[in-house]
């Protein structure tokens, strides 16, 4: 899953800054349009997941082959009406969610790509048509079954990672998309994916609205690497609506508003996520880079010191911070 912790971009601004002294990004503060930017994607709680990944499938950005959809919700009602027709299988959700898995990685042989930076990795419509996919990717192709089908499949969230839950009230079972739906127990992810610092990370199911959130904020991410910034922002804030102030997903909303020039907005994010969250990993590095890059530099000073109180060995903060202060003192 093409799934961050903060964008690459705030590392790259600080080595590049100790040798470049113009800006990386525009530092213009007139925020005119950061209101109306920010609702410009509609997405109604309404939407089914299907409903949604149409939506955000057809955004110019994207560039993605139109009839690609088209051809895989054929192929998935098809397969769909297969399994229902299936002798043993009516009223037997455990059953249909283990039929779901085999037509995934068994009849559609899509198997786990590392590559997160494509939508080609992630929407469902394209995964199935290349048979390679993210653990997001994959996962959302099971999602769409599950939903499809009444079966109560889930998605779970961790740090750089996604997969999947049955889970009928009596039985239940993770289905991990990046080992063809093996099920590891939940004591493997936590200690497989550091949460420290970051209790948004529960390992609960997540609801079709937050699942929907996720997606927003991977493809926030694409976005960014596109150089849409303006694009970006429209799905980093709808994430932030959808997963209840997903702190990652604000603070590559502050990023994107920074990178289309709307500091002001950028430095309103950064400052109430970052007293709330002092020690979330990557926040001091990103909100002091963005502190620099609009030559702010003993603001910038400041926050790699206290980001240094929680990190003590961050190369960056140590880095950043040295930077902050031979600027300051020009």
């Amino acid at each position: 899953m093409y799934f961050r912790s903060m964008t690459d971009f705030v590392a790259q601004l600080i080595r590049l800054f100790a040798v470049f002294s113009t800006l990386l990004f525009s530092c213009d503060r007139s925020d005119t349009k950061s209101a109306s930017l920010s609702t410009e994607l509609v997405l109604p709680d309404s939407l089914s997941l299907q409903q949604a990944i149409a939506t955000i499938s057809k955004d110019p950005v994207l560039n993605q082959d139109t009839a690609a959809l088209t051809l895989f919700l054929s192929g998935l009602a098809s397969e769909a009406d297969s399994i229902e027709g299936r002798a043993g299988l009516k009223n037997n959700p455990e059953g249909i969610a283990k039929a779901i898995i085999d037509v995934v990685y068994g009849s559609w042989k899509i198997i786990f790509d590392t590559c997160d930076t494509v939508p080609e990795t992630m929407f469902p419509q394209l995964v199935c048509k290349y048979k390679r996919g993210t653990c997001l990717g994959t996962s959302l192709v099971i999602l769409l079954f599950a939903e499809k089908m009444h079966c109560p499949i889930f998605g779970v969230l961790l740090p750089g990672h996604f997969f999947c839950r049955f889970a009928d009230g009596t039985t239940a079972f993770n289905i991990e998309p990046n080992k063809s739906g093996y099920s590891h127990p939940d004591i493997y992810y936590r200690g497989r994916y550091n949460t420290t610092n970051r209790p948004w990370y529960d390992l609960k199911n997540l609801s079709k609205r937050e699942t929907i959130g996720v997606l927003c904020y991977n493809t926030g991410i694409v976005c960014l690497n596109r150089k849409r910034s303006d694009r970006a922002v429209a799905y980093f804030a709808e994430a932030v609506r959808r997963l209840n102030g997903f702190p990652e997903a604000q603070g590559n909303l502050a990023l994107a508003y920074a990178q289309t020039g709307w500091v002001d907005s950028a430095m309103a994010i950064f400052e109430r996520l970052f007293t709330a969250h002092p020690d979330m990993p990557g926040l001091a590095a990103n909100f002091g880079a963005t502190a620099i890059a609009c030559r702010m530099y003993k603001k910038a000073a400041n926050i790699f010191q206290k980001g240094l109180l929680y990190f003590p060995d961050d190369s960056t903060l140590l880095s950043g911070f040295a930077l902050a202060n031979k600027r300051f003192r020009k």
